[in-house]
């Protein structure tokens, strides 16, 4: 299933940033979790491709959690009548990324755990518990827009006028957009909950402009794709990215900084740092050409060995199950 980039009008997704406006991209390859029924206890085996970890734990019993958000999801939609089940988590983008990572793990997890139960859930439910088991159960700071987009896929344009509710409006296919668009990793995982708090702290109860701006980057970001204009959707991105560091001065961080200026004299037409930002994570490029595009990827690695280039394609489709345990 999908993760997200590129959300313009981040923060505005918020407790405190609301009203909101977003504009987000679902790409794959994103996150896959695999449901086994396993002989003998009911115990859940959690495996981590991306980490080799793997162990046991039974839902609902207290215990130390090693991985949060897998743990709580599985608690929260345990297996059915002591089943046993094997649950497999891979990720092609590394969590700490402000690619929604974790929360497309836990949509993933929350959808495949109630088919296994036999519910039926639309992608809004599953997007909405997905959140609410970040903030009510985990107590972390979060928006609402990582979970959705994981829940919907596609390009999404988001209102939220009455937080954590949104009204959801897919806009129209950009079928060669994937070939001008470059995810950049930033070699480092941020913290995405302790930024949020970091930003609250920083604007004690004022509204910034910045959210304004934030808000008027996703209304012409929303209005480029519909007319599938590049140029406009490039400068949505750089506006955007300008708001970021206006909200606060530390969430275009370094390593940001340092590839958007490579990527400026190179000819990129628009950049975003991904998600709440901050010392590492991810950057979404955006370049004129497919053939601009390589060559940007031929050289962006070569500025730091850190900085790693991931492969993506945008996805039309959200969280998606198939097969039976």
């Amino acid at each position: 299933m999908p993760i997200r980039i590129c959300d313009l009008g981040g923060w505005t997704d918020t407790w405190f940033g609301a009203p909101g406006r977003v504009v987000n991209i679902a790409v794959t390859p994103g996150v896959h979790v695999s449901l086994r029924a396993l002989e003998g206890p009911p115990q859940v085996m959690v495996h981590l491709d991306s980490t080799g970890e793997s162990y046991a734990m039974i839902p609902c019993q207290s215990r130390v959690a090693r991985h949060p958000i897998v743990e709580a999801a599985i608690d929260l939609r345990p297996p059915p009548n002591g089943l046993g089940v094997e649950v497999r988590v891979d990720s092609a983008v590394p969590a700490g990324s402000g690619t929604g990572t974790s929360a497309a793990v836990a949509v993933a997890l929350l959808g495949g755990l109630g088919a296994l139960r036999g519910e039926q859930w639309s992608p809004a439910d599953i997007a909405t518990t997905a959140h609410r088991l970040e903030v009510d159960v985990l107590g972390l700071e979060s928006g609402i827009q990582d979970q959705v987009s994981a829940a919907f896929g596609g390009i999404n344009y988001l209102e939220i006028d009455a937080y954590p509710g949104a009204a959801v409006h897919p806009l129209p296919v950009w079928d060669d957009l994937s070939d001008h668009v470059t995810l950049v990793g930033l070699g480092r995982a941020h913290d995405s909950s302790g930024l949020h708090r970091e930003v609250i702290q920083h604007i004690a109860g004022r509204a910034p402009d910045a959210f304004d701006a934030l808000r008027a980057a996703a209304v012409a970001a929303r209005d480029a794709v519909r007319e599938q204009d590049l140029r406009a959707f490039g400068d949505a991105m750089i506006r955007n990215t300008d708001a970021q560091r206006s909200l606060h001065p530390d969430l275009v961080g370094e390593d940001a900084r340092r590839v958007i200026d490579f990527a400026a004299r190179r000819g990129s037409i628009g950049w975003k740092v991904n998600g709440a930002g901050g010392d590492g994570g991810s950057l979404t490029l955006l370049s004129a050409s497919p053939e601009a595009k390589r060559a940007l990827e031929a050289h962006v690695e070569r500025v730091d060995r850190r900085y790693r280039i991931f492969p993506i394609e945008i996805s039309a489709v959200g969280l998606d199950i198939t097969g039976s345990v």
